[in-house]
C-alpha cells in the first residue's frame, strides 16, 4: 500500500495534535504536495538548506523535523531569503517537510524526553497554566446518544491528554411544546417530557463551531439544543516540561552528570555544593517555565538556556540553573519523531541524521 504524505501527517498529529502548539508557532505539514508517495522518511532537529539536501540524497521525499523552517507569516518565497531557500530547495528536490515544534514539547513523549537522557525515569509534567478549550453541550434522545457522540468525536472532539473519544452523559427530561407547523420527532403535536441525554465533549479552541455542526447532522430533532463555550482547563499529560526527583545531590554533580547523559559542556547559575532533591526539566529555552519550577518546589532547572535576568530571578527564588544549549536538550526528541514514523513507515524507511548538528563550542580558559 502507497504510505502518502497525509497519511503520515494524519498519524503524527494523532499523536502529536497541532492544538497543542503555542499560537505563534508553525507545525504540521508545511511544504509539500498531501498526496506525494513517500518510500522514505529523514528525521533531523531543524528544517534548514543543509537538511533538505541530506534527505533528497538519502532518497527520501519527506523531511520531519522539531523545528520548523520558518515561523510567523511568509509574504514572498525567493531564493535569497533564507527561508525562501528551503521552500525553494524543497520543491525543486521533491522533500515536502512536517515540522512538530511545541505540539511535540507538549506531548507525554516530548516532555519526558529530556529527563528520561539524563537518566530520570520517573518525571511527570510541569506546566500549570491552564490551556483553553471550547465546551460543547448537546441534549439529545437517549437512542441518539452514540451517534452524536461518535459525529462529535470525528469532528475532532473528546481527545483529553492520551485519552481520545472522552465525554460525559447524564439522563434528564427534555420538555417542549411544538407550535403549529413544527415536526417533533416525539410527542406528536402536544407537549411533551421525554428522556433525553446531556453531552458535553471538549474540543480544541475554535473548533466548538465544526463540532456543534457535526452534532447537529447526527441528531433526530428539528430544533436541537447545541450549545458551545469558551473555558479553561486544567492541563493534565500535554504540557511543557517535567519534574521529577532524584537522591539527594549537589548542583555540581548534577551539572556534570547532565554533561556526561547529553555529550555538551553545560554552565550552572547557582552555589556548586547547593542540596539539590527535585529537579525540573525544559528542553530548548526554559525561562518561561521558571514559575512552574519554583511552584513545584525544584532546586534545579535543567533547560537549553534562559536569559541573565531570568537566571537572577530564578536564583533569588532558591533555584539553581543548569544551561546545556538548546540543541543538546532538544536531540532527543529526534528519537521520539523516529519512533513515531516508524508506526506508519517501516524501519528502514526512516533514516535518522547521524551525529549531532553543528553547534556551540567552548574554547578553554
Amino acid at each position: 500500500m502507497t504510505v502518502r504524505v497525509s497519511d503520515v501527517t494524519r498519524a503524527l498529529d494523532a499523536l502529536f495534535p497541532s492544538w497543542w502548539a503555542e499560537p505563534w508557532d508553525r507545525v504540521g505539514l508545511l511544504i509539500g504536495d498531501p498526496d506525494a508517495a513517500v518510500s522514505r522518511a529523514y528525521v533531523a532537529l531543524d528544517a534548514t538548506v543543509a537538511t533538505v539536501r541530506e534527505a533528497a540524497d538519502n532518497g527520501c521525499e519527506l523531511l520531519v523535523t522539531h523545528h520548523p523552517p520558518f515561523l510567523g507569516e511568509l509574504t514572498a518565497v525567493v531564493a535569497a531569503d533564507p527561508a525562501g531557500r528551503i521552500v525553494v530547495d524543497s520543491c525543486r528536490l521533491g522533500v515536502a517537510v512536517i515540522s512538530l515544534h511545541t505540539n511535540l514539547d507538549r506531548s507525554p513523549q516530548g516532555w519526558q524526553a529530556l529527563p528520561q537522557a539524563c537518566g530520570f525515569d520517573s518525571a511527570r509534567p510541569l506546566e500549570r497554566t491552564p490551556e483553553e478549550a471550547d465546551l460543547v453541550t448537546v441534549y439529545a434522545p437517549e437512542r441518539a446518544e452514540q451517534a452524536v457522540v461518535e459525529a462529535m468525536a470525528q469532528a475532532g472532539a473528546g481527545r483529553i491528554g492520551q485519552y481520545e473519544r472522552c465525554y460525559f452523559a447524564a439522563t434528564g427530561i427534555g420538555g417542549f411544546a411544538p407550535l403549529p407547523g413544527a415536526s417533533p420527532v416525539e410527542g406528536g403535536g402536544d407537549p411533551a417530557a421525554v428522556p433525553e441525554v446531556r453531552i458535553e465533549m471538549v474540543a480544541p479552541p475554535g473548533r466548538g463551531h465544526a463540532v456543534a455542526h457535526a452534532a447537529r447532522e447526527a441528531h433526530p430533532y428539528e430544533e436541537p439544543l447545541i450549545t458551545v463555550t469558551r473555558i479553561l482547563r486544567r492541563r493534565t499529560q500535554a504540557a511543557f516540561g517535567a519534574v521529577a526527583e532524584t537522591t539527594p545531590t549537589t548542583l555540581e554533580d548534577l551539572a556534570a552528570a547532565v554533561s556526561a547523559r547529553l555529550g555538551a559542556p553545560v554552565r550552572a547559575w547557582g552555589e556548586p555544593h547547593a542540596r539539590i532533591e527535585r529537579v525540573a526539566f525544559a528542553n530548548g529555552s526554559g525561562g518561561a517555565l521558571i514559575a512552574d519550577a519554583v511552584a513545584a518546589g525544584a532546586h534545579a532547572l535543567v533547560t537549553g538556556e534562559v536569559r541573565y535576568h531570568d537566571a537572577q530571578r530564578a536564583l533569588d527564588a532558591g533555584l539553581a540553573v543548569v544551561e546545556a544549549g538548546h540543541d543538546a536538550t532538544e536531540l532527543p526528541l529526534v528519537s521520539v519523531i523516529a519512533s513515531a514514523l516508524r508506526d506508519v513507515l517501516r524501519e528502514e524507511q526512516v533514516v535518522v541524521r547521524p551525529g549531532r548538528t553543528t553547534g556551540w563550542w567552548v574554547t578553554r580558559t
